[in-house]
């Protein structure tokens, strides 16, 4: 399996680094996990043909994340794509993601190519492909903090990821709240990491990292304001070893 780091930056607008999304990539079906703002770009500057995604999932619909479906879907229509796709949500989301289009003036019943909306349940694996599995799994990232009526505290929810591939598994964090959202790790103890920066500390992560004995942890959601390379190039060599810090368009090997 090939994951494309298609961008790497953080939630803020950054020249260097466009918002966080993965390109999975198994030989036979390649997944595209988040479509934040710009992402059609992003993929366009990556060099990857929009046309060979077979399956988009979302993990949460806060801008940085969701917000460049339409713009996506849109490039694949004047592409002629004919090729069909489908886009994972979870199942509180998928009126919501249906609304989002039709309010964008995109209509999936007109499209030259079949899209499909389907909805997931947390802790109820998705089988993607013949060898790619995804578990969703709920994370603390979102709340009613504020504590608003606008939409049911239901709706305020985000995932974790649990990826699949035979027999290697390969948790993504995404956006998450605090160092207890990565407990599910100690559960499954997967061989790769590939983890936020922003919403944790620093120093708590690579502890984590240390403890937890993964093979490699990439690093992602990176805000260069943060001190995250400066932090990250202090390490002894010894755990950089096991930790890559992330650019866009990079690619890894997990085998």
């Amino acid at each position: 399996m090939e994951v494309i780091f298609v961008g790497t930056g953080s939630g803020k607008t950054q020249l260097k680094r466009f918002h966080t999304s993965l390109l999975i990539k198994t030989g036979n079906h390649n997944l595209l996990v988040d479509t934040g703002d710009a992402i059609s770009k992003a993929l366009l500057i990556a060099n990857l043909d929009i046309n060979l995604i077979d399956s988009i999932y979302i993990t949460h619909t806060h801008a940085d994340h969701f917000s460049g479906i339409a713009s996506l879907l849109t490039q694949m229509k004047m592409a002629k794509r004919i090729k069909p796709i489908c886009l994972y949500i979870h199942n509180s989301f998928v009126s919501f993601a249906r609304n989002f289009l039709y309010h964008s003036f995109l209509f999936p019943e007109t499209f030259d190519f079949e899209m499909k909306i389907i909805g997931f349940n947390f802790d109820s694996e998705i089988n993607i492909a013949d060898i790619l599995y995804l578990l969703p799994i709920k994370n603390g990232h979102i709340s009613n903090k504020y504590n608003v009526n606008s939409i049911p505290d239901i709706n305020f929810i985000s995932s974790s990821v649990l990826i699949k591939n035979e027999n290697i598994l390969t948790y993504y964090s995404s956006d998450i709240d605090s160092i207890s959202d990565l407990s599910p790790i100690n559960k499954f103890q997967p061989k790769y990491l590939i983890v936020e920066s922003t919403h944790i500390l620093f120093d708590e992560l690579i502890e984590f990292i240390n403890y937890s004995k993964m093979q490699k942890t990439f690093l992602v959601h990176i805000n260069d304001e943060d001190g995250i390379v400066e932090n990250y190039n202090k390490l002894s060599n010894e755990i950089k070893s096991k930790i890559i810090l992330t650019i866009d368009g990079m690619c890894g090997t997990l085998t």
